[in-house]
């Protein structure tokens, strides 16, 4: 297809015009008194997830388009890095953007300085970083669910599996929510290709009562694996994972089809060495090896895994099976690991060991809608990650205060500082806008040492109210709105498919 090349201040302002329609669709979510976003399409949902929201803000003009791609690519990166604080980043990368675009001076001289102040800043938020403290947990967990009842239960998951814990959240098939602990295993690989993804809604693949297949060798070419597909197809069996230490790109392609087809269903999971092992030791299969003598010629059904559950994403998997094979296998690894006179190995097979007992919440979400499910699924999402962030890297000031006092406090010497000075102040503003409140009220009569609670209309003790976000959320927002931002104002031209008038 032809191409179309856009430059000058007419496209860059059509591409502002995209960028703010969805950070500003974003942004009025944003605080305990944001609004939900109806969604269409496929199955509609009414959310206040950031990085939903911007990705489904695709518009039908293709320098517009491009505006709001900017927001819905550096959200989807703070969702990857933090699992929560989205619509944060879009607001600060909003803020950015727009504030860069007004001054004169050179587009790469603002650039560098917009890092060096960023770094700076993110200095100054680590020091105000405490470490969280175990009745904190709820606390978080509150501020993203936005629901006591799921802020309980994660509390007390968290409480008995400890801060490492995995904990996966699905339906119901009741209308109450509750957790149980299963055996399981979580392994940090994803699936090989998108195409295996059967809940778009979430991007992953899932399955229940599934085989697992094991294969320390590559699968190379289609002798390898005919003799077990003869096995399957007498055993009638008609669906599998496969984990693999690598696989032929034409094989890959083939699964793929078969599984768009529906006549084999399978999910690729590329997984070697001990991670290979934990993994098949978790499900009960046994590996195609030299070391085990099975290969793909003499595989049987008795080598097959078994999983009650499969989920996997981009970049990792879950594997829950019946208890037993996974016991059996912590059992022996661990009298391995007694063995072992090499201390540094010894200490590797103990830390695997206590990954296989330490089990996997499964949290329940139950609800009298659809529509009221979906939602509560999307805040216990957040709320898991929010959780384990701050575990991770403490916690600060929440409702926008951390990053309003940084601003405060700061004495601009740089075009980069100045910006981000401004900016800084962007979630605050949003937070109250939000609330429907007047920003420069608040700030006029904000007390010394204490912040704004936008629910109850109060100035509190930001810590004491359990007003807190994750150190790590915040982070993760500054870094990459100022990393996107930085790059995005030194944009001079567009290019886009070419679109006749009538097509």
């Amino acid at each position: 297809m032809s191409k179309q090349v856009h430059s000058g201040k007419e496209a860059m302002s059509k591409v502002l015009i995209g960028l703010n329609k969805c950070a500003d669709t974003v942004g009025s979510t944003l605080g305990p008194c944001g609004k939900n976003i109806f969604i269409d399409g496929g199955i509609p949902k009414i959310t206040n997830d950031g990085a939903t929201i911007a990705n489904e803000i695709v518009l039908e003009d293709k320098l517009e388009n491009a505006g709001s791609y900017t927001v819905r690519n550096v959200s989807a990166q703070t969702n990857d890095d933090a699992g929560d604080g989205t619509t944060t980043t879009s607001v600060l990368f909003q803020s950015i953007v727009n504030e860069s675009l007004k001054r004169p001076e050179n587009a790469m001289a603002i650039k560098s300085s917009l890092k060096e102040a960023g770094n700076k800043i993110l200095k100054i938020l680590a020091k105000k970083s405490v470490k969280i403290d175990k009745n904190d947990i709820e606390k978080v967990a509150f501020i993203s669910a936005e629901n006591k009842e799921l802020a309980k239960l994660i509390s007390q998951i968290i409480d008995k599996l400890g801060d490492k814990a995995v904990i996966n959240v699905e339906d119901s098939r009741t209308f109450f929510t509750e957790y149980e602990i299963v055996e399981g295993y979580e392994a940090n690989v994803g699936f090989m290709s998108s195409d295996f993804i059967t809940d778009k809604r979430q991007s992953k693949a899932v399955y229940s009562d599934i085989p697992v297949l094991c294969s320390e060798k590559k699968i190379s070419n289609i002798s390898d694996i005919s003799p077990i597909f003869e096995m399957f197809k007498k055993e009638n069996i008609g669906s599998c994972v496969i984990v693999c230490d690598d696989i032929d790109d034409g094989l890959l392609g083939m699964f793929v089809a078969n599984n768009k087809m529906g006549t084999f269903k399978t999910i690729i999971i590329k997984a070697s060495s001990l991670l290979l092992e934990d993994i098949a030791g978790t499900v009960g299969s046994t590996i195609i090896s030299n070391s085990t003598g099975v290969s793909f010629h003499n595989f049987d059904k008795v080598h097959l895994g078994y999983a009650k559950k499969v989920i996997s994403d981009a970049n990792k998997t879950l594997f829950i099976g019946d208890g037993v094979a996974s016991k059996v296998y912590a059992k022996d690894l661990e009298a391995r690991a007694n063995g072992e006179p090499n201390m540094y190995t010894a200490r590797n097979m103990h830390q695997r060991v206590a990954k296989l007992k330490g089990g996997i919440a499964q949290l329940k979400i139950g609800a009298s809608t659809d529509f009221e499910r979906e939602y509560l699924k999307d805040k216990a999402v957040d709320a898991v990650k929010a959780v384990q962030s701050a575990l991770e890297e403490g916690i600060v000031e929440g409702g926008g205060m951390t990053l309003w006092k940084i601003a405060s406090e700061m004495k601009p010497k740089t075009v980069g500082e100045e910006i981000l000075k401004k900016a800084l102040t962007s979630p605050l503003r949003k937070i109250i806008e939000n609330a429907g409140k007047d920003y420069a009220e608040i700030i006029r009569n904000l007390p010394k040492d204490m912040g704004y609670d936008a629910k109850n209309d109060k100035y509190v003790d930001m810590i004491k109210a359990g007003i807190i976000d994750p150190s790590k959320v915040e982070r993760c927002a500054l870094e990459n709105s100022v990393s996107s931002a930085s790059t995005f104002i030194t944009t001079e031209s567009f290019i886009t498919d070419y679109v006749k008038e009538n097509e």
